[in-house]
C-alpha cells in the first residue's frame, strides 16, 4: 500500500474531469440492471481493453525504452500511464463488474463463485494482475514518469533499470489475464 500511496501525487497529471466522466458512464454501464447479453459484451470489451492495452504499451515503451531516443522514452512513459487511466482500469472494471452481474443472473451470486471452478480461476488470476499491475508495474512507471520528467539529460541507466523492472512484471500481467481468457472460454470443470 505504501507504494500506491507514494506514487500517488505522480498521477495526479493523468486525473481530470473527462477520466471521472468516462469512469462514471463504465460505472453506469456495469450496473446489474441490465441483460445478460449487455454484461457479457462489456464483460469481453473489458478483457479486450486490459489484455490490449498490456501488449499495446509493451511494445511501445520497449521499443521507445530500448531503441528510441531520450524524446521517445519520454513520450512512452507519458502514454503508458495515460493508456492505463483509459484503458486498464476500466478494462479491469468491466470485466469484474459485468462478470459478477453476469454470476448474479445465471449462478445465484457472488456465492457460487466458489464451486464454478472456472469463475474462481478466472477471478483469482484477475485479482493477482490487479495486484501486480498496482505494486509492480504502476510504481515503476511512475518512476519511468519522473525521470522523464526532470530537466536536462535523461538518466538512461536508471530509466533501463526501471523499464527491464517493468517489462519483467509487465509479462506476468499480460500472461495471467489469458489464462483467465482462456478459463473462461474453456470452461473446465474440475
Amino acid at each position: 500500500m505504501t507504494a500506491i500511496a507514494g506514487n500517488l501525487p505522480s498521477s495526479r497529471p493523468f486525473l481530470g474531469r473527462r477520466v471521472g466522466l468516462f469512469y462514471a458512464v463504465v460505472l453506469g454501464a456495469s450496473l446489474p440492471l441490465w441483460p445478460f447479453g449487455w454484461h457479457l459484451a462489456l464483460h469481453v470489451a473489458g478483457a479486450a481493453m486490459l489484455i490490449g492495452n498490456a501488449v499495446a504499451m509493451a511494445v511501445w515503451l520497449s521499443v521507445a525504452g530500448f531503441l528510441g531516443s531520450d524524446d521517445a522514452k519520454r513520450r512512452a512513459a507519458h502514454a503508458v500511464n495515460r493508456a492505463d487511466l483509459w484503458f486498464t482500469v476500466p478494462g479491469t472494471v468491466l470485466i469484474l463488474l459485468n462478470g459478477l452481474a453476469m454470476v448474479a443472473a445465471r449462478y445465484g451470486g457472488p456465492a457460487s463463485i466458489p464451486s464454478i471452478p472456472w469463475i474462481a480461476g478466472g477471478l483469482v488470476l484477475l485479482i493477482l494482475t490487479g495486484l501486480v499491475w498496482a505494486l509492480r508495474l504502476v510504481p515503476a512507471q511512475l518512476a519511468m514518469q519522473r525521470l522523464a520528467a526532470s530537466p536536462g539529460p535523461l538518466d538512461a541507466a536508471g530509466f533501463r533499470r526501471l523499464l527491464v523492472r517493468w517489462s519483467i512484471w509487465g509479462t506476468v500481467a499480460t500472461v495471467l489475464p489469458l489464462l483467465a481468457v482462456l478459463l473462461m472460454t474453456t470452461k473446465p470443470t474440475g
